[in-house]
């Protein structure tokens, strides 16, 4: 660990230049003891605040293991069997697929094996305030792939879990969350939702890098999804969570959970990792109940990641070491808390020929900007000269619905069209035909659109490629 403390000064801001972000916030702690909580650059640039060890911010889906904490609590307390239909539950709960709805378990919503996809646009633009009312619209989810057959991460599945909660217990998820594990391990500086952030001074703004410069992104609200990815926090609340989940279940004498429970979520339950990379070094990559459960190195690693709009988080625990790290960046889908993880864990394990960890997942994002790239390239080059919408734009304005992902409201506007899905800006460029190119600006994302016609001959729909999980149908959004 000697040469951890020579170096970490020198790590955090060589990390910080290379992956230009604004600011780190870490927490790291050894056999039962906060080692160190501390922070490094910026927390707000406009203003010059230095980023610290208690800055607030968003962290993403480290919030899923709060979740399978809560309810291994309610299953330690015979309220929740992890292997029971959730239907026994919920009896009015209907997913897509019939088997699945009849089936599906708590312990398969937190390893993510039911298999419906992402739907991340669905998270983004169409996170109600109510959450029995979100998790209605799951059933308009089309899987990619048959229950039980393969991991495929899903916020959706994950806050269905947090409903049950609510079911059980007559309490609301964030009342759980706050009475059952924030308030126990004195976790003062933690809340949910962006919107309590207004409740501290120490807060950090989110920022994406443009390519030569930071603009701020604004923050996303996950209302009714929280129990996905909603938890705000601080490195200083997150280095005492690392310590419990590090722990036998027990907080200053207090039992909150059984330890064969909490070992229980950081052991594999399904085989295959969200992961989309590989290193030698990782020799086995799966997932536990809402934790990714490695061995890197010959050795146990348990971890999970968070990513939301702005910020990204990553919490590591090397278990037979008894180290824990929690970092907390204020820069958009950042590589550079993974890098972090690597480097620090190869050091707690004494690696004395570390690769470069901050080269390698450059390289993976490298890669990324290039197939995305490509990707844009195929579009353009596919698509057809000299085409016409086949209706005057007008017939292509109104108000078009779907049951499961919300409202597009459209309008004609200086010889396009443009309006909003949700409340969110959408801009629709004409690509050829009836097909345009949807523009979400604050995502990013641009997304296939093509309208089509109703038996009349009248423009009746409009149908979104808002997933690209292979197998899966376009949204319809019906006009009306």
């Amino acid at each position: 660990m000697e040469a951890l403390w020579n170096n970490l000064d020198r790590i955090m801001n060589d990390l910080l230049k290379q992956w230009n972000v604004p600011g780190i916030s870490i927490a790291l702690v050894q056999d039962g003891k906060i080692l160190d909580v501390r922070g490094y650059g910026k927390r707000d640039l406009e203003q010059d605040l230095p980023m610290t060890g208690d800055t607030v911010m968003p962290i993403g889906s480290v919030t899923k293991s709060f979740t399978a904490l809560l309810l291994g609590m309610l299953a330690d307390e015979g309220k929740l069997d992890f292997d029971r239909p959730v239907r026994d539950y919920i009896p009015w709960l209907k997913l897509w697929d019939p088997v699945t709805t009849e089936r599906a378990t708590t312990r398969d919503l937190l390893c993510h094996r039911t298999g419906v996809p992402r739907y991340d646009m669905q998270v983004a633009f169409n996170a109600l305030k109510d959450r029995k009312e979100q998790v209605g619209t799951f059933q308009y989810l089309q899987p990619s792939a048959d229950f039980r057959t393969v991991l495929q991460y899903s916020n959706q599945m994950v806050t269905l879990a947090g409903y049950l909660a609510e079911v059980l217990t007559g309490q609301t998820w964030e009342e759980l969350v706050k009475e059952r594990i924030l308030q126990p391990l004195g976790m003062d500086h933690s809340d949910f939702e962006v919107d309590s952030l207004t409740k501290y001074e120490d807060t950090s703004k989110g920022y994406v890098f443009t390519g030569t410069g930071h603009m701020e992104a604004g923050y996303m609200r996950l209302n009714a999804l929280a129990p996905a990815g909603g938890i705000v926090s601080s490195a200083s609340d997150m280095a005492k969570y690392t310590l419990f989940q590090l722990g036998d279940g027990t907080w200053n004498g207090k039992r909150l959970i059984s330890r064969e429970t909490l070992d229980m979520m950081h052991t594999r339950q399904m085989i295959g990792s969200p992961y989309f990379w590989s290193f030698e070094e990782l020799q086995a990559a799966d997932y536990g109940l809402c934790w990714f459960t490695d061995i890197y190195r010959g050795r146990k690693m348990v971890s999970h990641g968070g990513n939301t709009n702005g910020f990204s988080t990553q919490l590591t625990l090397l278990p037979e070491s008894g180290f824990g790290m929690a970092a907390l960046s204020n820069a958009t889908s950042s590589f550079s808390v993974n890098a972090l993880s690597n480097i620090l864990s190869d050091m707690v394990l004494g690696v004395a020929d570390m690769p470069d960890w901050n080269a390698r997942y450059q390289k993976i994002f490298s890669d990324m900007m290039a197939g995305a790239m490509e990707g844009a390239k195929q579009r353009a080059e596919a698509k057809l000269p000299g085409t016409s919408p086949s209706h005057p734009l007008a017939e292509y304005c109104g108000t078009f619905r779907s049951p499961g992902f919300g409202s597009f409201i459209i309008e004609e506007r200086d010889g396009g069209l443009t309006g909003t899905w949700n409340g969110f800006d959408a801009i629709f460029t004409h690509y050829h035909y009836d097909c345009w190119d949807l523009t979400l600006p604050f995502m990013g994302a641009v997304l296939p659109a093509r309208f089509e016609a109703d038996e009349s001959g009248h423009i009746g729909s409009l149908l979104v490629s808002l997933e690209p999980a292979p197998g899966i149908d376009p949204v319809a959004f019906r006009k009306g």
